[in-house]
């Protein structure tokens, strides 16, 4: 599955580029797929469901297993994550 788009960005704020490859979709939503730790997988997606540049929820694997296992989610569309749901 390819990107759109694969940016270099400090995500963390630790002063250490991420990857983030940026996807989108015909159904108008768009992906964010960051490789926190530098081993060629996503440790972290965020989506923006209909595009409006607010990010929506993101799923986040803590440990580097390759499952995400949190995922925090604006359940009310103002763009604050308010939702956080832990494996």
């Amino acid at each position: 599955m390819g990107f759109d788009e694969v940016h270099k960005m400090d995500i963390t704020g630790d002063g250490v580029d991420e990857t983030v490859g940026v996807r989108r979709n015909g159904d108008g939503s768009v992906e964010y797929h960051v490789d926190v730790d530098g081993d060629g997988t996503a440790d972290l997606l965020a989506v923006d469901t209909d595009g409006d540049g607010v990010i929506d929820h993101v799923l986040i694997d803590h440990d580097g297993d390759g499952k995400y296992d949190t995922a925090a989610v604006d359940a009310d569309g103002d763009g604050e994550l308010d939702a956080v749901a832990e494996k």
